[in-house]
This record gives C-alpha cells, structure tokens and sequence, in this order.
C-alpha cells in the first residue's frame, strides 16, 4: 500500500464508534477471569481437603468465600485491570506479589481474631501456591479467546516518522498487550507500507478527527523531533486523547520496570540495573540449584533410555562436550547427548561441496535445515531439545544457568560485534528468550538482539516467565531441526 492513499479520517471514526470499545470491556473480562479462577482454586482445595476429612465444615468457607474480592481489589491498585501493554514477566510479578499479600493479610487476620484454628492451613497453602498461575493462565485463555475481537482491543492510533512508526505498529499487532493500532497517522509520505500493517489513515494533524472517534489512545513516535516540537504536537493535535504514550528515542536500555520520576518539572526515568542487585542473583542461583538438582533425579530413567537408542542409533560416545564461552569470555564444556556422526566436520564440507548453494545458509545462521551430520535418534532429540538436557550438570556446576542468552562458540563472538561485551554479564542459559520466541526460525541478528534485551531487562520473574514459554515451544517443537 502506497502512504500516499489515504483513507477519510471522518470515515474511519464513524466506523470506530460502530466496532470498537473502550478499556473498561477489558477490564471486567480480566476480572471475570480472575474471580473464575479464584473461584476454582478455592473450591478445588476446600474439596481436596474434604476427601482426607469428611467432617470439614463447608458453612465456615462459604462465610469466608466473599473474601476473593479483597484479590480483585489488590489487583484493581496494581494496574492489573485492563493491563494495557503490560509485559507477561511484570505481570507475573505483580499477581504473584498481590495474592501473597492478600494471603498475609488475611492469615493475620484470622490470627488477630483467634480463630486460626478454625480454618485449615493446608486449604491457605494450597490455594496461595495455586492462585498464581490459575489466574495468569485462565487471563492467557480469556485473551485468546477474546483478545482479536472488536470490543476487547483499546482503539489506539500511532502518530509518526515512517520507519519508527513502521516498527511500533508491527510491535502492537499482536493484541494480546490490550491494544489495536486502528491506523498510523504519518508527518510525510513514505516509500512503502507493508499490506499487513494497519493503514496509513492521514497525516498527523488529521489527530483531532480521530480522538474525536473511538481512538482515544495515541502514541507519538518522533525520534527526530525536539522535546518543544514534541509538545507542541500534543498541544495541537492531541489534546483530545484521554491518554498519550510518548516512545523515547533512547536505544539500548532496560525497558522493564522503569519508573517516571517527577525533577522540578521535568520528567526523569528511573532505570533499574538488577545486574548490580545481590539478592535476585542469589535467587536466580538458587532456582538453578533446586530445580536443575530435582530435574537431574526425576529424569535419571529419561537419561538411560536416551543413552540406549544414541549408541544403538550410530558408533561414538553418548555425551558430546562442545566448547562455548560464558560469563566474564570464560570458556568450557557444554555438554550434550551427541546427536551427530563422529566424523562430523568431513561430511559438512563434503555436503557443501556438493551443495553450494548452502554455503550461504551455513554461513547466515551456522545451521542447516537438512543437515547431513544428524543421525536419526538425533533429529527426534533436537526437535524436543532433549539432546541439552546433560546441560543440567553444566548448570549445578555454575558455568550455565536455567535461562540466559544462547551460549556461542569462538567463531560467533565477532558476529555479536559490541553485544558481546553485555553477554559475558551473565550466565548462558539451557533456554532462553530466542528459544521461546521461534528458535531456528529467527535470524541470526535477531537472536543477538533477544540476547541483548534479555540481558538489559534480566530479572527473576523474566526467567519465570521464559521458563513457562519453553515448557509451550519444545512441546510444539517450533522453529526446531
């Protein structure tokens, strides 16, 4: 679509008012959600207990069921209701940290009253472990379901440069963050405009036609422009937007948990280097520790078949230890159930001999799709990751950690260029962002960049947050081979 066809902004605010709604439609979905899933974890533990005691008096939790709604009311004070562009990982954060103080609250109080005998500590247990992910994941099912319909979506139109105003609507298509770009409102032509982004619907001072219809969020995306353009912009044309989102044109710092602090007048941002905070790396090396240690056991059996089918599939040994470079550029041994022949190197260059046409792709991703190296079992083993699980022993030894970035060979740290020096701040990980975010699919530079926000924005509800996504990505094995 060229920028220069242009749809009738009068046009499209009528059609808006017809099809779009505002944010509290959202807001009383996610709160439906929440007191179904509330609801269902209360129920599921009372009667839990039931079975190992029969004579547990039903009337005392009917009395006391009421109380969900103190949850909702928590949730309401932490901007959970409607949760416009709201990262997964701080989402988890503030509904984890909500129900926990909400528990508290109420075993004091039942403490206080000098009833505590009453109620039964394992129901409290079990519904406080249970609450969090029930309502994450029945907000996850809502979303899905009504998240692409035309009354869940808070009509947002973007005002821009063309590049930068590209690249912020191609990041809100996706409208699970509570938002839909219903057009871009440009300063001046551009080139070209990709069909399935939203349209160019004008230029920027068409905005009062728009915020007179059913947009009445607006983001301004204007790298170029000064703070007194800026705001002459949104004396101009933005001022009948309830609410303006201002994109900063400060690259390559931590996007998560940043704080507006208010400095005689001006604006300061508050960047938090959770890199320097002592406490969540003890907790990230405690979840490596506790969880890697459990994995190791349960899956001892897992191990011993894999072990079987590799020897029995081709000659070599079952483990393959790679060298890879880590925290601080030290290097060591990554290891891996072998999922190659053993004269590995000979047959890639004898295959790129009598393949040219993929040295190129080689030498893009340092992968093949079809890659000759790979025996049988070992294709199965890469398509559900199986084949880094070994990488468990890596992790309780402290040189790998559950999520971090990807850990590269020699040859890829030229190609990181200036990131490598924000990798070796932290530990690799068996997963991370790149995996979860369509692995083999990705670009090599994208890879580096997932690498590079992971890094910047790292902190323990991230890991949480990429370790239920790998969970979802091995089981659909997407982007694998």
């Amino acid at each position: 679509m060229s920028a220069n066809t242009v749809i009738n902004p009068s046009g499209l605010a009528n059609r808006a008012r017809l099809t779009t709604a505002h944010s509290p439609t959202a807001s009383l979905c996610l709160l439906v959600s929440d007191f179904i899933a509330l609801s269902v974890v209360f129920w599921l533990a009372v009667w839990s207990k039931c079975t190992f005691n029969p004579d547990l008096s039903l009337k005392l939790y009917l009395q006391i069921f009421p109380a969900i709604l103190i949850f909702l009311v928590v949730f309401f004070a932490q901007s959970l209701y409607p949760a416009l562009l709201l990262h997964p990982a701080e989402e988890m954060r503030r509904v984890s940290h909500s129900v926990t103080a909400v528990f508290l609250v109420l075993v004091s109080a039942t403490f206080l009253s000098k009833r505590a005998a009453e109620y039964s500590r394992y129901i409290f247990v079990m519904a406080w472990l249970a609450a969090p992910p029930a309502i994450l994941l029945t907000r996850t099912l809502f979303r899905k379901l009504f998240g692409h319909t035309a009354w869940w979506p808070v009509p947002a139109v973007v005002l821009g440069s063309g590049a930068a105003a590209r690249q912020v609507a191609r990041s809100l298509k996706d409208t699970q963050l509570g938002l839909r770009i219903t057009g871009v409102l440009l300063e001046g032509p551009v080139s070209h405009w990709q069909d399935d982004l939203p349209p160019v619907v004008g230029h920027i001072s068409d905005a009062p036609i728009i915020a007179r219809g059913a947009s009445r969020y607006a983001i301004l995306v204007m790298p170029h422009r000064s703070h007194d353009e800026i705001q002459q912009i949104i004396q101009d044309y933005c001022s009948d937007f309830h609410r303006i989102l201002i994109v900063t044109d400060i690259p390559g710092i931590c996007c998560l948990g940043i704080a507006a602090r208010e400095i005689g007048g001006q604006v300061g941002l508050e960047i938090p280097q959770r890199l320097s905070f002592i406490t969540p790396k003890l907790m990230k090396r405690g979840l490596d520790i506790g969880i890697s240690a459990a994995m190791l056991v349960l899956l001892m059996p897992l191990f011993l078949v894999l072990a079987l089918a590799i020897k029995l599939n081709s000659k070599g040994p079952v483990f393959f230890g790679h060298l890879r470079y880590g925290r601080d550029g030290k290097v060591f041994r990554a290891l891996k159930f072998r999922t190659m022949v053993t004269n590995a190197d000979r047959v890639l260059e004898e295959h790129l001999q009598r393949h040219p046409e993929l040295k190129q792709e080689w030498e893009r991703d340092h992968k093949l799709k079809q890659d000759p190296r790979v025996t049988g079992v070992g294709r199965w083993l890469r398509r559900y990751s199986l084949d880094e699980l070994p990488q468990l022993i890596n992790i309780l030894a402290g040189h790998m950690s559950l999520v971090g970035p990807r850990p590269i060979v020699k040859s890829e740290i030229a190609r990181y260029a200036n990131s490598y020096d924000l990798y070796t701040r932290v530990t690799p990980g068996l997963t991370g962002l790149w995996q979860v975010s369509g692995r083999n699919n990705t670009t090599y530079g994208e890879r580096v960049a997932f690498d590079e926000y992971y890094v910047r924005n790292w902190s323990v509800w991230m890991d949480v947050y990429i370790l239920a996504r790998t969970f979802q990505a091995v089981w659909l094995a997407d982007g694998a081979y």
